[in-house]
């Protein structure tokens, strides 16, 4: 070895611990971010539901008009129906959704891809069944759930790919 490559070899041996240490990535983890937002419409959709059950739906049933409405035609009454079960899931499911978040459970994935697109097939099947029913499908009304059909969808096109592909949801839900 010349005498220029032996000082070479020298001074790598005595930087090679001198280096300084190669930073690690820090991975999003925890409950945070745009997580926040996904909560926030899990405690508004629940709230939202539950108000709607107790101050429309439960009267109808209390006050015995869904049979007068099943009397004047079926159809009202199984809008009325419609409402009820969907309702129904609507305060039952972002509460096991809130479970698993708390939990941490990897299920939490799939089970709010599942939500959103339920929730975007339920506004698709109420806008089907109020149009059959001629008083209920006036221009505004209808016009409504067409909004509803289209905010579901955003929805699902955000949400769904963001559950899909976020390293947050990836690194804190493996429970």
């Amino acid at each position: 070895m010349t005498n220029t490559e032996n000082d070479l070899a020298i001074n790598l041996e005595n930087t090679a611990g001198k280096l300084p240490p190669i930073e690690e990535k820090v991975k999003p983890y925890g409950f945070g971010g745009w997580l926040y937002f996904v909560a926030l419409g899990f405690i508004l959709t629940f709230g939202n539901s539950l108000y709607y059950l107790i101050g429309t739906i439960l009267p109808i049933y209390r006050d015995g008009l869904l049979s007068q409405l099943y009397e004047e035609t079926w159809k009202y009454s199984f809008v009325i129906i419609y409402e009820t079960v969907i309702n129904i899931f609507f305060v039952i499911f972002p509460v096991f959704l809130g479970y698993l978040i708390l939990k941490k459970k990897k299920l939490l994935k799939y089970m709010v891809i599942n939500f959103y697109v339920i929730n975007f097939i339920v506004n698709i099947g109420y806008y089907f069944i109020t149009n059959s029913i001629e008083e209920m499908a006036t221009h505004d009304f209808m016009g409504e759930q067409g909004r509803n059909i289209v905010k579901s969808l955003v929805t699902c096109l955000i949400w769904i790919p963001y559950f899909i592909n976020s390293k947050r949801v990836k690194n804190t839900f493996i429970n």
